[in-house]
């Protein structure tokens, strides 16, 4: 009786720690993005697919826990203290804003960031060791925003005015390359910093009355996010626009030149991947894309009454009919 009662005993205690595991809470992901929860599923839903093909379904293996902040920049620093207060196994950040928010609210919990460029925004000191808390994905978008200036002139007149449509909560050190090639190609430059659709409006409306041949937005992510009313209102006013994105284009863009969003995302997953299974971010080279592509969109050409240039059609990686 003793032997059984004994049996019994230990095997109600291997028993215990399975069970304790079994009432663990699901880890937390989470994410914070600088805009409006519709306009934030342009990264969430891709997100949460890709996360999904590695094996994390919500619900059952994961938790999402995502903080909008509605366009305005001065809440970013509260929203990331409520989301590391739920203790999240890692934090997803997509631009300069939302990264450096969630880096001066935790140095211990795990931050994957999709950024222009990390290391100009302070996120990382290196980029094969970040050190720290973060690594991520830089998208190259400082160093692309001169060559979409130089994409944007074939289709121009010679000696045209360009808008350069900027955000305030990116960090970038561009300007100084938009200038040399806008000087080499003899163009005048303009720029307007936008963070809301109303303010996206008023300065397209008056760099159409004032002139102004084509626009040019700079890599942003807030932009990309607002990117539909800025092509329906480049439409309307007849202004040729080059995009970061290719994909923006297959949306009714004219043109755009730049890595893969989806190529981006993919990045961005494979690392939180990492660290949700351990891995130490600031061990974690930050990553860049490999590829660019120009994607030209005829429909939309024939709309504004363009004819694109023969060498730059040759030129196109992918044209949209």
């Amino acid at each position: 009786m003793k032997r059984r009662a004994f049996i019994a005993l230990a095997g109600g205690a291997a028993a215990w720690p399975l069970a304790a595991s079994a009432q663990q809470p699901m880890p937390i992901f989470g994410i914070l993005l600088v805009f409006s929860r519709e306009a934030g599923r342009t990264f969430t839903d891709p997100l949460r697919a890709y996360m999904q093909a590695l094996g994390y379904v919500e619900g059952r293996n994961i938790v999402f826990d995502v903080r909008y902040a509605d366009g305005k920049v001065d809440h970013l620093p509260t929203l990331a203290a409520e989301l590391v207060a739920q203790g999240p196994a890692a934090i997803a950040t997509f631009g300069d804003a939302t990264g450096l928010a969630v880096k001066a609210a935790t140095t211990s919990i795990p931050i994957v960031s999709m950024s222009e460029d990390l290391v100009r925004a302070n996120l990382v000191t290196n980029m094969r060791q970040p050190g720290g808390n973060v690594t991520g994905v830089s998208i190259m978008g400082t160093e692309l925003d001169a060559k979409r200036l130089e994409i944007l002139a074939e289709l121009l007149p010679a000696r045209s005015a360009v808008l350069l449509l900027a955000d305030p909560t990116t960090h970038r050190e561009s300007r100084p390359a938009l200038d040399a090639t806008a000087a080499a190609l003899g163009l005048t430059l303009r720029e307007a910093v936008v963070g809301t659709p109303d303010q996206i409006e008023r300065s397209l409306r008056e760099a159409k009355d004032g002139g102004a041949n084509g626009v040019n937005v700079l890599s942003s992510a807030l932009l990309f996010a607002l990117r539909g009313r800025i092509i329906n209102l480049a439409a309307e006013l007849g202004l040729p626009t080059i995009y970061q994105w290719p994909e923006t284009a297959d949306e009714g863009g004219l043109i755009a030149y730049g890595p893969s969003l989806r190529g981006a995302f993919r990045q961005v997953t494979t690392l939180a991947d990492k660290v949700l299974k351990g891995a130490k971010p600031g061990d974690i080279p930050v990553e860049q894309p490999t590829r660019f592509s120009l994607v030209i969109n005829l429909k939309a050409a024939s709309t504004l009454g363009l004819t694109v240039p023969p060498l730059t059609l040759l030129r196109a990686d992918r044209v949209v009919e």
